[in-house]
């Protein structure tokens, strides 16, 4: 048997075994990770060309056909190496759905408790009942959807009283202060609110508040270390919402209790403080309970109590199951999530639906992909056995035809079937490669008519230590899946304006952040249409002289204009207005621009943001940049997903460089297969949400989980890719 098995500690000690054993130039059939260590399938090169050379001549381009032998030889090898974990299966699986429960809420990160409460319920089901859940998931979600507590009402921290964020030291407590408050003054305005800080130990906290403040124009007040809220009874009268923003400390701190003690005011007829906890959502589950548990009990002892929390950093976390399995746990109700460092935006009102979703994404899918693979290999079974053979050869027919679709119909994908090869390389190697690659990918971009340039900010993505490359699109939203890495890659910004000018023929860009005003007047000297996305709070000069927050000009713009559009997979509506405006220091004119995005099956806000094109571009042409950049504004994020799967199937040994690339590319292909409207593209966009088991809508999230799973589904779609090449 040709086919052998190498198991190491880790991917580069597995492939060292692979190398000594088979050579340098052996064939990699599957790699993944298993509980006792890293597994690797290969074969030798010689065997393939053995294999190729005993093929028949009509069927040496079939490489469907040399797949089916070889996937016969792979199964047969798995088959012989799990013959006694496969005698242990039972025939009989009386209590199938209840493994199939704790398997999926075990991978979730869900504690032992509530695992058997859920499966308590679920045993408790009548007979008929029982056997009317057909999908095991489901249930599963609307069962925890049950369990995690909502406020009655949206924004019910807004109600009048007062209101003091407690957490552990690094939570987000001041930056998610200054969200409310950015969302209480939007709502109810600026008088009725006074911003407190308690956080005189960490360097900068009190002035990081007092810049929030004074954008909002909110009155602000810092307690001194020992002051309570008695000294501030003064300053309180007329204000319906007092937030306080507290000291963060250890939960395991004997302190505490005097901390929560001086939040409470004396007045007379004044509720107690509502204290509200926040969790780091990507903290362990064994943590953040202890957190809970210990500031509950200080709370206690301070004749106070907490009941409300704030789950933050979600954008950071892999698995919420653990920060879920808490709340429902201890009963807090959740009143906001927040999801990144911008204020206001990243700060939504919690979804239990999608919550969930997010806390189960792929466990189910992969317990069920699991599942099916471990009774493909029991020996007991063999026409069972067989008939799984098929299926896994005719997945493998399937996958390769898909792969092959996309090479047809995307333009640019073999830029990205270049870089998935580049990463296999020695990472020696892949420096030199990477380079060829990008000079290689410049004029592939040309010819796919790349119209829109898009530039990310000139700074690190968020929870990350690399920059996000930049990319190119034909359309609003079909980004071409080859992401530009500059040459000074821990830099780009500096050299960002040699890029545009010299090395992409793009004929607009769209920028994350607004350039320097160098590039703006270069662009402006040739008239080439731009966008970039400013925040609320920068300065801009009215056409009467006055200079103002972008903010402050809202309620005056006019020319309202509605523009439906898919955005992150659902259908929505985008409501835009304008003003002109200069910059201050500035003469040239520009156009502001104030949009807010409203979902239209949830009736609910998807974002607000402002934007700034410059004069000499019609209102069309800037109405259109915004449905661009719109289209592509999930990139970062997507990107940093695509990281970190890739980081788990076993390619974090790679250069930073190669899986940049690699991570974005990804990315821009999800976003690409989102919007886009070609046919033949449809149904590839709904075979990759199969892959991986994703249902519902087809976003790019779902559709980037569907491309890792091709890129590294099993040795059916590696040993296809490989007989692919080689009958060419």
């Amino acid at each position: 048997m040709s086919v052998r098995r190498f198991l190491g500690a880790n991917n580069r000690d597995a492939m060292r075994q692979v190398r000594e054993s088979l050579g340098a130039d052996a064939m990699i059939l599957s790699s993944r990770q298993l509980p006792e260590g890293y597994e690797i399938l290969a074969m030798a090169e010689e065997a393939l060309e053995e294999k190729v050379a005993q093929a028949d001549n009509t069927q040496l381009n079939d490489f469907s056909a040399l797949a089916q032998r070889l996937l016969g030889e792979v199964q047969e090898m798995r088959s012989m190496l799990n013959q006694q974990q496969a005698a242990q299966v039972p025939q009989e699986k009386p209590q199938h759905a209840v493994r199939e429960l704790v398997n999926i809420l075990q991978a979730a990160g869900f504690s032992g408790e509530l695992i058997r409460e859920i499966v308590a319920q679920f045993s408790a089901l009548p007979s008929a009942e029982a056997n009317k859940v057909v999908d095991i998931s489901q249930w599963l979600a609307e069962q925890l959807q049950q369990r995690l507590l909502l406020p009655a009402m949206p924004a019910e921290l807004f109600a009048d009283g007062v209101v003091a964020l407690v957490g552990p030291t690094g939570v987000g407590k001041t930056t998610t202060t200054a969200k409310l408050a950015a969302h209480y003054v939007m709502q109810f305005g600026a008088e009725a609110l006074l911003l407190v800080t308690t956080d005189g130990y960490r360097v900068g906290a009190r002035e990081q508040l007092k810049i929030y403040a004074g954008l909002l124009n909110v009155d602000m007040y810092a307690l001194e270390d020992g002051e309570g809220l008695a000294q501030l009874e003064q300053r309180m009268q007329g204000k319906k919402l007092v937030l306080i923003d507290t000291v963060g400390m250890s939960q395991r701190d004997q302190r505490l209790t005097q901390r929560i003690s001086e939040l409470q005011t004396r007045a007379a007829n004044t509720a107690k403080t509502r204290l509200v906890l926040l969790l780091n959502s990507a903290s362990q589950r064994e943590t953040l309970a202890e957190v809970v548990q210990l500031f509950q009990q200080y709370a206690e002892q301070a004749n106070n109590h907490i009941h409300d929390c704030i789950l933050t950093k979600v954008d950071e976390s892999v698995r919420l199951g653990g920060a879920l399995d808490v709340l429902v746990r201890e009963g807090l109700t959740l009143h906001f999530i927040s999801n990144g460092q911008r204020v206001p935006e990243d700060l939504e009102l919690p979804d239990a639906a999608v919550l969930i979703e997010k806390a189960l994404d792929g466990v189910a899918a992969e317990y069920a992909e699991f599942s099916q693979w471990l009774a493909s290999v029991t020996v007991d079974e063999a026409p069972s056995q067989r008939a799984n053979t098929g299926k896994l050869q005719a997945q493998g027919k399937t996958l390769a035809s898909l792969y092959a679709q996309l090479q047809q119909q995307v333009a640019a994908f073999s830029q990205l079937h270049e870089l998935r090869e580049i990463a296999e390389l020695p990472n020696i190697e892949q420096a030199e490669a990477l380079v060829e690659w990008q000079q290689h990918g410049t004029s592939v971009l040309a010819k796919a008519a790349a119209r829109t340039a898009h530039w990310p900010r000139s700074k690190p993505v968020a929870g990350c230590s690399w920059y996000l490359p930049a990319a190119c699109s034909v359309a609003a939203g079909e980004m071409l899946p080859c992401t530009y890495l500059p040459q000074n890659f821990a830099d780009q910004h500096s050299s960002l304006t040699a890029q545009i000018c010299n090395e992409l023929a793009a004929e607009q860009h769209v920028f994350a952040a607004l350039p320097e005003r160098e590039l703006l007047a270069e662009l402006a000297h040739n008239n080439v249409p731009w966008i970039a996305v400013i925040n609320r709070n920068h300065r801009v000069v009215r056409p009467d002289g006055a200079r103002v927050a972008a903010l402050a000009l809202r309620a005056t713009m006019h020319n309202h204009t509605k523009l439906p559009l898919q955005y992150r997979g659902e259908a929505a509506q985008l409501i835009l207005s304008q003003e002109k405006i200069t910059l201050p220091g500035e003469s040239a004119h520009y156009t502001l621009w104030y949009g807010e995005l409203n979902s239209i099956e949830r009736n609910s806000n998807l974002a607000r943001r402002f934007w700034l094109t410059p004069d000499y571009m019609s209102l069309a042409e800037g109405e259109q940049l915004i449905l661009e950049q719109l289209a592509g504004d999930e990139l970062a994020r997507l990107s940093r997903q695509a990281y970190r799967l890739l980081e788990q199937a076993g390619y974090s040994a790679l250069p930073q460089n190669t899986l940049v690339a690699l991570a974005s590319s990804m990315a821009a292909l999800a976003i690409y297969l989102e919007h886009t409207k070609k046919a033949p593209l449809l149904s590839a966009r709904q075979r990759l949400l199969s892959i991986p088991g994703k249902r519902g809508k087809a976003n790019a999230r779902k559709i980037l989980s569907g491309i890792m799973h091709l890129f590294e589904a099993s040795a059916a779609m590696q040993i296809m890719s490989a007989a692919g090449v080689r009958s060419e």
